[in-house]
C-alpha cells in the first residue's frame, strides 16, 4: 500500500510539472508572462483550459500554438521531468532523513544548529553589506558593522545615502531571488567550512577528553582535562619519538634540498651526454612506489648495520624524493632566462657565483616549497619506520627498550592499534603536537609556498 501511494505521488508530481511547462510556453506564445502564469499552470487541467480561452496579446499563428504540443517536444519534456522528479524526491528524502536524525542525535543536532547559525550570520552580513554599498558605504569598517546582527541593518538604514541611488535599486537587494541566491552560495561555503572545521574541533575535543578505550561521541568534552598530555610526557617515550622524527625531518629538509637543488641546476643549465636519458630514468623511477623495494631496503640496512637507527631513514627519504622534486626544481630553473648567466659571465662571475648570487635568490619560492614538503614527509610516514625500526639496533644490550627507536608515527599508531597501549586521547593530543612544527613552517613561509605551488603547477 505504501509503495502504491509513493508511486501515485510521484506520478502526480511528474504530471503537474510537465503540464506546467507546456502551459507556460503556450501562454508565453500568446503574450502572457510572469509568476502568476506559472502558478496557474500548476493546477491540473484548469491551467491549460484557462489560457486556451484567453485572447492572444501578440500576433501568433495556430501552427505556432500547436507546435507547443508536438510529439517530439512532449517526449522531451516527459523524459526531462521524469528524471527531475526523481532527483527532487531523492533530495527531499535525504533532507527529511537528515532532519529526523538531527533531532534524535545530539552531535548531529549540534552540527545542524551550528550550520544554520553560521548561514544566518553570513546571509545577514552579505545583505547588509550590499544594502550599504547601494547607499555609497564600502570598506572594511562597513563589513565589520554589518557583522553585528540587527544593529548593522538598523545603523545603515538610518544613514543618509551618499550616492544617487533609486529606492527601486535598494529594494533589489532584498528580492527573494537575490536572497535565495545568497542562501545557496553561503550555504555551500558553510558546508565546506563545517566539513573542514568539525574534524579539527573533534580532534581537539578528543585530546582534552582523556579517554582511553572508547571513541567520544561528542565534539567537545563537558570537563576538559590535560590528562592525555600528561600521559604522553610522563608515561611514554613521546619526547624521544618527537626528537627522532624532528631530527630525521631536519636532515631530510636540509641535506635533501641541497642535493636536489644542485642536481636540478646541473640538468637545467648544462648540456652533457646522457642528460635526456638521465631525466627520463628519474621520471620512470618516480612511477614506482617506495614500498616495492621494502625487502631490498631491509637487506641493505641489515648488511650495513643500519636497522633500528632512526637517522638512517633519511637516506631513504632523500633518495625517494629526488626524482619528483628534481623535475620540479629543474622545470622552474629552466624558466629563468640564460641571458642572466651570460651577462654575469661577461662581468667576470664564475658558475658558483652565478648560482649563489643570481639563480638561488630567484628560486626561493620553489626551494621553500620543496624544503617544507621534505620536512613534512617523515612526520606522516608509518610504513618505513614501522618496518625498519622495530628491530633492535646492532650491538644492543639484552633488555634493550626498542620503543626509543620509534618515530612519532609508529608510537602514536600503537595508541589506537595495540590493546596494551590503547589511549585515544593520547593519540589525539600527540597528533596536535605533530601538527605544531608543520603549522609554524606553513605560517612563516606561506608566501613562498603559494608561489612555489603555482610555479610547480605551470612550469616544467
Amino acid at each position: 500500500m505504501k509503495l502504491f501511494i509513493g508511486i501515485l505521488i510521484f506520478l502526480i508530481i511528474w504530471y503537474v510539472l510537465v503540464q506546467q511547462s507546456m502551459v507556460y510556453e503556450y501562454a508565453k506564445k500568446k503574450g502572457y508572462e510572469g509568476k502568476r502564469i506559472r502558478f496557474i499552470g500548476l493546477i491540473p487541467v484548469f491551467g491549460l483550459l484557462y489560457y486556451r480561452k484567453k485572447e492572444s496579446l501578440v500576433k501568433v499563428t495556430d501552427y505556432e500554438l500547436k507546435d507547443v504540443f508536438n510529439n517530439e517536444k512532449t517526449i522531451e519534456r516527459v523524459v526531462l521531468y521524469f528524471f527531475g522528479t526523481i532527483a527532487f524526491i531523492l533530495l527531499f528524502t535525504m533532507i527529511a532523513v537528515f532532519g529526523y536524525l538531527s533531532i534524535k542525535n545530539n552531535a548531529l543536532r549540534t552540527i545542524v544548529v551550528t550550520f544554520l547559525v553560521i548561514l544566518a550570520f553570513l546571509l545577514n552580513q552579505g545583505l547588509v553589506v550590499d544594502y550599504a554599498a547601494k547607499k555609497g558605504y564600502e570598506g572594511t569598517r562597513v563589513e565589520l558593522i554589518a557583522s553585528i546582527p540587527i544593529y548593522g541593518a538598523i545603523y545603515f538604514k538610518k544613514k543618509q545615502s551618499i550616492r544617487n541611488t533609486s529606492k527601486l535599486a535598494i529594494k533589489e537587494v532584498f528580492k527573494p531571488s537575490r536572497i535565495f541566491e545568497k542562501i545557496f552560495v553561503y550555504g555551500e561555503l558553510t558546508i565546506v567550512a563545517t566539513v573542514v572545521l568539525i574534524p579539527i574541533i573533534y580532534i581537539f575535543g578528543m585530546a582534552f577528553s582523556n579517554i582511553q578505550s572508547d571513541v567520544p561521541n561528542q565534539l567537545w568534552p563537558e570537563t576538559p582535562t590535560l590528562g592525555a598530555f600528561k600521559y604522553l610526557f610522563d608515561e611514554t617515550k613521546f619526547t624521544t619519538w618527537y626528537s627522532n622524527t624532528l631530527s630525521i625531518a631536519v636532515i631530510n629538509m636540509l641535506i635533501g634540498t641541497v642535493i636536489i637543488t644542485g642536481a636540478a641546476y646541473v640538468f637545467a643549465r648544462f648540456s652533457f651526454k646522457g642528460k635526456k636519458a638521465g631525466l627520463l630514468s628519474l621520471l620512470v623511477l618516480q612511477a614506482f612506489p617506495s614500498f616495492m623495494g621494502l625487502i631490498a631496503m631491509y637487506v641493505l640496512f641489515w648488511k650495513f648495520g643500519l636497522l633500528g637507527r632512526p637517522w638512517a631513514l633519511s637516506i631513504l627519504y632523500i633518495g625517494g624524493s629526488i626524482p619528483g622534486n628534481l623535475w620540479l626544481i629543474k622545470g622552474f630553473l629552466s624558466q629563468i632566462p640564460k641571458d642572466l648567466d651570460e651577462s654575469a659571465m661577461i662581468d667576470g662571475a664564475n658558475k658558483l657565483q652565478i648560482f649563489f648570487k643570481i639563480i638561488l635568490p630567484l628560486s626561493i619560492p620553489i626551494l621553500t616549497f620543496v624544503a617544507v614538503s621534505m620536512f613534512m614527509g617523515p612526520w606522516m610516514d608509518y610504513m618505513l619506520p614501522g618496518y625498519l625500526l622495530n628491530i633492535p639496533k646492532t650491538g644492543a644490550e639484552p633488555g634493550y627498550d626498542i620503543t626509543q627507536q620509534w618515530t612519532l608515527a609508529v608510537g602514536l599508531f600503537k595508541f589506537i592499534n595495540d590493546p596494551t597501549y590503547r589511549h585515544y586521547s593520547a593519540f589525539a593530543s600527540g597528533a596536535l603536537l605533530v601538527g605544531l612544527p608543520i603549522t609554524v613552517l606553513y605560517v612563516v613561509f606561506q608566501k613562498y609556498i603559494i608561489e612555489g605551488v603555482m610555479a610547480g603547477a605551470t612550469k616544467g
